[in-house]
Formats: structure tokens, C-alpha cells, sequence
């Protein structure tokens, strides 16, 4: 895999309550909610958990619940006492190795598969690029969606919504909800290119603008820094972030190390 990653505190905030964690199985932004000492507190409390999927084998989804629901209470741990607690959407995709049927493998010399494992609380996003084609694979958790889904808006109509920045689920934010994410299991194929954002660069681009700078052809690294370029250009109103992670081979015997 290559990877890369960019984030941008925008042209109207002055702090920046985005985070995120790039390293090698784990790819993952965290938005903070809850004003901003707070939700730059709840990102970083959400990330210092996450770290513990940093250069881990990844066999199975425990990890990955493990990880968020220690998020989640670290985040409920943090002392507030303004009107709106600390909280944080949060996404991302792990790189797993699985047996068969999405299985975790049965002995250490089990045939493995590289499966992309993709999660999401709230509205920050993943997208895979496959053959040159564009796809979400996150659900929002948020108002507009549920309006969408009910056929009360049309997805470009809840582009421009006043309630698009409303959630239904998070980490924290006095929300009562489990920490339990979404999840997604997508096979890895060579030349994969997931993106994992937060809604500041998804509200800003829309779903043509992200494919094609996805689609251009630059390393991972670039990609990012385009994405959130493009997003500041558009208008930047919120925080932005966006991670980058290419497949470069896709190997379907990978062995789970002992």
C-alpha cells in the first residue's frame, strides 16, 4: 500500500477540530464536534485510542469495535461543563487480512485474503475509485440523509440543506448511542484507491469533483493535498481533511504472520 494525508483548518474556522491516523493497516479521520477546546479534545482522545490499530495484523472486525468503543469512552471521560459536549464523527478503512467468507483465518497457515474493513459513526465518508469509477461506500449518519432515504430531499438538494450538518450518531457529543460502527467488507483488488474524509472536503466537493482528482493520476500524497486545495477553493467553510490509500498489489495467498 502507499498512502497520504492532508488537512486544512479552512478559511472561516480558526482551529482546526479535524485528526487523523495514516499508518499502515489503518487509515481513519476523526471531525470533533462540540466547539472548539472541545472538539479538538475529542479528536485527539478518539486518535490516541485508535492508535492501537497502527502496525497491527489485522485478523477479524474486533479490533477495529475494540478501538472505537475506547474512543467513545474516552471521549465521554473528558470533563465539560458547556452546552454542547464533546464529540467526533469518525471513518476509515483497515487494511485486514481474512479467510474465507470474511472469516478470521483458522491457523496461522490459512490462506488470507486482503479485504479493505471500512467503518463509519456520523458523516465523516470512505470512497473507493475501482477502474476509474467512483463509489461511496459509507452511509451518513445524518438528518439530510434520513430525508434522502425517506425521499423528502434529493442528494443534490441536501448539498445545500441548513440541516446537513446534523448527525444521528457520533462518538460522545451527548448522542445516546452505542459506539458500534457501520461496517463494510470490499475485497482488495490491485489499484484500489480508497479516500476517507471528513463532510468539510465532502460538503465542499461534490461527487464529479472528487472522482476526477482521484482519477488524475498523482501518488496518494498529492492526491490529498489537491483534495483539500480544491475544497478551500470551493469555499473551505469548514475543517477539511482527506486520506489517500492506494492498493498496489493484491495478493490473494498473503499468509497471516506468526
Amino acid at each position: 500500500m502507499s498512502a497520504g494525508a492532508a488537512t486544512d483548518v479552512g478559511r472561516l474556522r480558526t482551529v482546526n477540530e479535524d485528526g487523523y491516523l495514516a499508518v499502515n493497516p489503518a487509515f481513519v479521520v476523526v471531525d470533533g464536534m462540540g466547539g472548539h477546546a472541545a472538539g479538538q479534545a475529542a479528536a485527539q482522545a478518539a486518535l490516541e485510542e485508535l492508535y492501537a490499530l497502527a502496525g497491527a495484523t489485522i485478523t477479524s472486525i474486533d479490533p477495529i469495535l475494540g478501538a472505537v468503543s475506547a474512543a467513545q469512552e474516552s471521549i465521554i471521560a473528558i470533563p465539560s461543563h458547556a452546552a454542547f459536549l464533546p464529540g467526533a464523527t469518525i471513518a476509515g478503512v483497515i487494511m485486514a487480512l481474512l479467510g474465507p467468507q470474511g472469516s478470521e483465518p483458522a491457523a496461522q497457515e490459512a490462506p488470507a485474503r486482503p479485504t479493505w474493513l471500512v467503518f463509519n459513526i456520523g458523516d465523516a465518508r470512505v470512497y473507493l475509485l475501482r477502474d476509474n469509477i467512483m463509489s461511496q461506500i459509507t452511509r451518513d449518519h445524518s438528518q439530510v440523509q434520513v430525508l434522502i432515504d425517506t425521499g423528502q430531499l434529493t442528494p443534490e438538494q441536501a448539498r445545500h440543506d441548513p440541516r446537513r450538518n446534523v448527525v444521528t450518531r457520533a462518538l460522545g457529543g451527548g448522542i445516546a448511542d452505542s459506539a458500534i460502527p457501520d461496517l463494510y467488507s470490499v475485497p482488495v483488488q490491485a489499484g484500489d484507491r480508497m479516500l476517507v474524509c471528513s463532510d468539510g472536503l465532502s460538503d465542499e466537493l461534490d461527487d464529479d469533483a472528487l472522482a476526477t482528482i482521484l482519477a488524475a493520476g498523482f501518488p496518494p500524497q498529492r492526491t490529498a493535498e489537491l483534495l483539500v486545495a480544491a475544497s478551500l477553493e470551493e469555499g473551505g467553510h469548514d475543517n477539511s481533511t482527506a486520506v489517500v490509500v492506494d492498493a498496489l498489489a493484491a495478493d490473494g495467498s498473503a499468509q497471516v504472520p506468526a
